[in-house]
């Protein structure tokens, strides 16, 4: 792929797809680490006098956080220092009365590109090539730059619809990404896994992927707790809540997993509820499981420490109210002389979170999908679309 040191970008009007989904509470968008590291591009290309419009989205059609970028075009006007013009339109007059407008540095950001319906097919960059607000847009711009390495496992218009019309780019976050993605590949051997979050289904594909070349994977949050759960442990109302969830959709092949690998996946010897820290089998009947308990975070901890190598992906728990398990293992990651790798959207929050620094950490990964789908050995379609390009 090519990057924007190759780019003649003095001048030239870039249409820059980045990635500014942002945790929305009561309605406005806070600032994390993933907006921090993505504006680092936005501010290269201005200093380099490019006349950057940026793509980017919010949310979810019918959730909560799909919600308009007008205040994000605030926050990156207060982190640029200077004005940031936000346009309303993706095609049309608007769009090109704005762009005509632009003087070398300049940034304007477009609403939330998910508010079309367009950019949320699934298809191939030349369908996507052909739809009409790519091909309207594109007449605009010099040049492509896809950044988001976020949102590369999405084959949406503006993630790979530009690329078979403009002279296309990977943008610096979207390159270090996957350079380091690569070297988590190339160095992890003999090492941990740390695998928690929501759903069992984003982990899977790693453990299939990895598991032949690890010492340890150490189950926490919903994966763990549905492994516990198939092995005959009951765990209160949890058990429901996850088949009323359906994040038991992949219980078979978890199941699969633990049979063949029973000696290197470790599941949780206690778990924390309201009441207090139970082992598994023995949590009431009442009462839901938040976080693993004291002995496992304290097994986890030593496990990590003593490791050459450690990529983790999910909290451990519920970690807004119950942070004792997450906590307790980010500290262990930070502490640890190892080659240590955070993956995943609300992974990397927690860095900020408990008060660490970025560079406690050999790699920490802004993607969540993205990241997970690499790690698994899939293919992703933006990076496809760029290597084409």
């Amino acid at each position: 792929m090519k990057g924007i040191d190759e780019a003649d970008l003095e001048g030239s009007t870039v249409l820059l797809r980045t990635d500014l989904n942002l945790p929305v509470e009561d309605g406005e968008p806070r600032k994390t680490v993933r907006f921090e590291r993505y504006m680092e591009t936005i501010r290269e290309l201005s200093k380099k006098g490019a006349r950057t419009v940026v793509v980017a989205h919010q949310g979810r059609p019918a959730r909560q956080d799909f919600i308009s970028l007008e205040n994000h075009a605030e926050m990156i006007s207060e982190s640029l220092g200077k004005d940031v013009n936000f346009v309303q339109s993706f095609f049309g007059s608007q769009l090109g009365d704005a762009v005509a407008s632009m003087a070398d540095g300049d940034v304007t950001l477009l609403e939330n590109i998910r508010f079309l319906s367009e950019e949320l097919q699934n298809v191939s960059p030349e369908h996507h090539a052909e739809d009409y607000f790519v091909e309207s847009m594109a007449c605009y711009f010099d040049l492509y730059i896809d950044d988001a390495f976020s949102t590369a496992h999405r084959s949406h218009g503006s993630i790979v619809g530009f690329t078979p019309l403009l002279d296309s780019y990977a943008g610096p976050i979207m390159k270090r990404e996957l350079e380091n993605c690569d070297m988590v590949k190339e160095e992890f051997e003999n090492g941990i896994l740390v695998l928690g979050g929501e759903k069992p289904s984003d982990i899977i594909g790693m453990m299939n992927h990895m598991i032949e070349d690890v010492e340890k994977v150490l189950l926490g949050g919903i994966p763990g707790e549905l492994a516990l759960n198939l092995q005959g442990h009951e765990l209160g109302e949890k058990q429901e809540w996850i088949r009323r969830n359906n994040f038991d959709a992949s219980a078979g092949e978890l199941e699969e997993l633990l049979e063949e690998y029973d000696d290197k996946i470790v599941l949780p010897h206690d778990l924390r509820t309201d009441s207090g820290v139970y082992e598994p089998g023995e949590v009431p009947d009442d009462e839901m499981t938040w976080d693993i308990g004291d002995k496992t975070k304290e097994k986890y901890s030593d496990l990590i420490r003593q490791s050459e190598a450690v990529v983790m992906k999910g909290p451990m728990g519920a970690f807004e109210e119950h942070p004792q398990g997450s906590e307790a293992v980010v500290e262990s990651l930070a502490d640890s002389d190892g080659f240590t790798v955070m993956g995943g959207g609300h992974t990397s929050s927690l860095v900020e979170r408990f008060g660490h620094e970025l560079g406690e950490f050999s790699h920490v990964s802004i993607a969540g999908g993205a990241f997970v789908r690499y790690m698994s050995g899939e293919k992703l379609p933006a990076v496809e679309a760029l290597e084409k390009s």
